[in-house]
């Protein structure tokens, strides 16, 4: 404690020094001032006495002065000495004065209670005796330093042995040094504080952060402290667990930023620094990436703590591990997503049958919503189609096994009754006790729809709805047998529509089977009762006609047929479509005796019906049967001789009128068979038209007279034209340009002595595609003719679209010249036609030198035909053109 006052710690001494100084400068100044003054001896006597008198009232005051002062310090001196003594009474800690030798000279009440005796009996004891040192030449030696100014105190623990009963106290003593000062000798001062109280607080802490801390982990969290003003972060163990961290120090290695998800990275160092700033709780959930790799989820809670100043100072919170926690919400989240999607319905009742829950199907299945529903029983679905026998057999499978599946019909709240396939479970506890029933049902009226469908489609074509092949054959062959057994006559019908592929291809696939079923329902409304009707393919219908008396009846029911399917079919655009039927009829059991072959036999006999013109109908004859069966042994053989290699080209000159050399050569397949020798081209093209072989022979003689012309060049022949024929079939449906680029790429041959030779026919079908066909084939830098010009379409209007560089005349106007003058008027008009087109003509099939001369009259360029030379192989041509160089 400071003592306030005007003179600090005075002594008397130093009153007597102040009135000596001020008497001796009192006496000086006054002698002073005589000495300057000169008046007269009375003058003078006065001023001696009345500077005496100033004197003696100076030096009264000035006593009174110091008296004062001295008496406000003794009072301030005794009340710092009550202070002190009320400090030392009443202080929590022992005190003692102890002389140099040990003894106790004074002891305060605290250390006389913690000795357990008085002031009097501690006096009579030796203070290194009651209070020991563990070390007392440790002890020893500090009290030497003390003694000696080394330092100026020291602490250390001590052992206070109760004199009254022994027990130890176990203090921590602190020593000062005293000088001797006045009657006051050297001695010791000693601080004596009681270690028990505060070994029991810090043991009442440490239990109590024990029991944070057990709580802490066993929350599956973990605590983390941070001090803002180093900063420093002190974590818990549990979080380095929670993180995987396997190494020494996990304050140093964990860094928050780096181990935030980058999604969560932002927003929680948002939430941090509006935690700082607002005191407002810190409440996060973030992904930290964990020491293994993996990202964890984990929720953040903290708050932070102010200073004195009111400055944030700690921030601390708990990490706690939600990654089970949210795997839980998600499985249950999963759970809830599935049970709302799922297309099952599902009831959960209570064992009351009450409903506790719905999933969203069965709102839209029953057309209840879910309010409806809860508190209900499943009474409310009831369809009235089961009896009571039924719900006794479900539930006694329930109590029997737990659970029932079945098929069952329920009503929608609209009224209507639905098919269902239903399966009810039963809950149970842990002890086995039912406790909720959860039925699942499946909507199956689309099934059961279906699976009608299947039923009908199984006999039924879906377009007509008329029995379909398979069940019409089924039928028939009832018949069959019931004629058979009865003597009935009966023929089988079968119907082609006529250029129904036109009917497609020029309104459409969708307007073709309306018509399409319009004809099957007319055809129907006219049949007989008990004739049978179905649908064979895509445009053949088939129809048995039972109970004939003669087949005067069976060509009467085909006319009938042919006069229904040929009525117009008016569309809703108001267009309408006309198609046509031919009809072959087989005849039981004149012709075929088997419903298989009454069919086949119904089938052959359409195209006798399609040689007599479209409209007709025509009975079956063996030959048909035998026709067919050649035309099918012809394919096959066919296809065998083109993988074998017994297809050959022959060349017909082609002659310049003008010069009479040979200009080119028209390339002519030949099938030179093992067995019968060399086959016209008009007995097996027909054949490879209709069965598809014309595309890769088509192909094989392309390549083949590339090869023979490079061949022909390379051994100095003349450069000559070859002349391929380009079936229609082959035009349209394969890939021409493709196949010619790559002939020319891998022989070698020049494009410009190759020509494509293409009917009239095939530019005037599908004009448009024609049309670019030939421009890509232009493209590639070969010629491009006509054949047979003036049979097929014939208009130059048509013509003059098509890039084109040679008319061929076909041989039938040629034959007869000059005997017609009809062709030679035709053939005239044809040359006349085609010069002024900027276009080359050659006539084919000139046999004489009366041709020869009216060709060569009227400016026709070139011709081919016997009258030069037939077609020769190649060998033989090849000699043929070198005799005509040699002359």
């Amino acid at each position: 404690m400071r003592i306030t006052g005007c003179i600090p710690k005075l002594a008397p001494w130093w009153g007597v020094v102040l009135y000596l100084v001020f008497g001796v400068a009192w006496v000086f100044a006054g002698d002073a001032l005589l000495a300057q003054w000169a008046g007269t001896p009375g003058q003078i006597t006065q001023f001696q006495t009345w500077k005496g008198w100033l004197y003696v009232l100076i030096t009264s005051a000035m006593a009174g002065w110091l008296l004062g002062c001295m008496r406000k310090v003794e009072r301030q001196r005794s009340a710092v000495a009550r202070e002190l003594a009320q400090i030392v009474h009443h202080a929590p800690v022992g005190m003692a004065r102890v002389a140099i030798d040990g003894r106790i000279l004074w002891a305060n009440g605290c250390l006389c209670r913690m000795l357990g005796e008085d002031l009097q009996a501690l006096q009579a004891l030796n203070f290194r005796d009651v209070v020991q040192a563990a070390d007392p030449d440790h002890a020893m030696q500090q009290i030497e330093r003390l003694l000696a100014g080394e330092i100026d105190h020291y602490l250390g623990a001590r052992q206070c042995h109760r004199p009254s009963d022994g027990r130890i106290v176990h203090v921590l003593n602190m020593v000062t040094f005293v000088p001797a000062e006045g009657d006051e000798p050297a001695h010791l001062d000693c601080v004596l504080q009681d270690m028990g109280e505060i070994q029991a607080a810090r043991t009442a802490l440490e239990r109590s952060e024990t029991r944070l801390r057990l709580a802490v982990e066993g929350s599956g969290g973990g605590m983390w402290d941070r001090d803002l003003g180093r900063p420093r972060t002190v974590f818990s163990p549990s979080v380095a667990r929670m993180l995987h961290y396997q190494g020494d120090d996990f304050a140093r290695d964990f860094r928050l930023r780096e181990r935030l998800h980058p999604d969560d990275s932002e927003r929680v160092r948002l939430a941090v620094r509006y935690a700082l700033a607002s005191g407002e709780p810190l409440v996060e959930k973030a992904r930290l990436r964990c020491f293994d790799g993996s990202y964890r989820w984990f929720m953040a809670r903290g708050v932070r703590h102010l200073n004195a100043a009111g400055q944030p100072e700690r921030f601390s919170g708990i990490l706690t591990d939600l990654t089970r926690e949210r795997q839980v919400d998600e499985r249950q989240r999963l759970a809830s997503t599935v049970m709302d999607h799922m297309s099952e319905g599902v009831i959960v009742t209570d064992t009351h049958n009450r409903i506790l829950s719905v999933n969203a199907s069965v709102t839209r299945m029953l057309g209840y919503t879910e309010d409806e529903l809860l508190g209900k029983t499943p009474r409310v679905f009831k369809s009235g189609r089961h009896d009571r026998a039924f719900y006794e057999a479900m539930w006694e499978s329930m109590r029997r096994t737990g659970r029932w599946q079945g098929e069952i019909w329920n009503r929608r709240k609209s009224g209507d009754v639905f098919p269902e396939h239903m399966s009810l479970s039963v809950v149970r506890d842990a002890a086995g006790t039912a406790t909720h029933y959860v039925c699942m049902f499946t909507d199956i009226s689309d099934e059961k729809a279906q699976h009608q469908r299947m039923e009908f489609l199984a006999h039924n074509d879906a377009l007509t709805g008329l029995s379909n092949r398979l069940w019409f054959c089924g039928q028939l062959e009832d018949a069959v047998v019931q004629a058979r057994g009865s003597g009935e006559r009966m023929a089988v019908l079968h119907l082609n529509l006529d250029r129904f592929k036109d009917v497609n291809d020029s309104y459409g696939h969708a307007i073709g089977d309306q018509v399409l079923k319009d004809i099957a329902r007319r055809v129907q409304a006219a049949m007989r009762p008990g004739d049978l009707l179905g649908r064979m393919a895509g445009d053949e219908l088939a129809v048995v006609v039972r109970h004939l008396r003669h087949a005067d009846g069976a060509a009467a029911v085909a006319q009938q047929l042919i006069a229904v399917v040929a009525q117009p079919w008016h569309s809703p655009d108001g267009f309408e479509v006309v198609a046509g039927a031919s009809v072959g009829i087989c005849m039981f059991p004149e012709h075929a005796a088997t419903a298989q072959t009454l069919l086949q036999g119904a089938h052959t006999a359409v195209y006798g019906a399609k040689a007599l013109g479209r409209g007709a109908w025509c009975f079956y004859t063996e030959e048909m049967t035998q026709s067919a069966r050649d035309r099918l042994a012809l394919e096959s053989r066919l296809r065998l001789a083109l993988a074998h290699g017994h297809m050959v080209l022959h060349y017909q000159p082609q002659i310049d009128i003008a010069t009479g050399r040979i200009v080119g050569a028209e390339a002519l397949v030949r099938w030179n068979d093992p067995e019968e020798g060399l086959i016209s081209p008009a007995r097996f093209i027909p054949v490879a038209e209709v069965s598809g072989i014309i595309g890769p022979l088509g192909e094989w003689i392309i390549g083949e007279a590339c090869r023979q012309g490079q061949r022909w060049r390379d051994e100095g022949l003349p450069a000559l034209t070859l002349a391929v024929n380009v079936s229609p079939r082959q035009f349209q449906l394969t890939d021409l340009v493709g196949c010619t680029a790559s002939a020319l790429k891998e022989t070698g041959f020049p494009a410009a002595l190759l020509e494509l030779e293409i009917t009239e026919s095939a530019l005037a079908e599908r004009e448009d595609e024609a049309r670019l066909t030939m421009r890509r084939l232009r493209e590639l830098g070969l010629r491009l003719a006509v054949d047979d010009f003036g049979t097929g379409y014939s208009s130059l209007a048509q013509l003059k679209r098509f890039p084109i560089d040679v008319l061929k005349i076909d041989q039938g106007f040629i034959r007869d010249i000059p005997r017609s003058a009809d062709d030679m008027a035709i053939s005239a008009a044809i040359i006349a036609m085609g010069h002024s087109m900027g276009l080359q003509v050659l006539a084919e099939g000139v046999e004489t030198a009366e041709q020869l001369v009216f060709l060569r009259e009227r400016g026709c360029d070139s011709y081919q035909g016997y009258h030069c030379s037939r077609p020769l192989a190649a060998e033989a041509f090849a000699a043929l053109v070198r005799a005509r160089q040699a002359v």
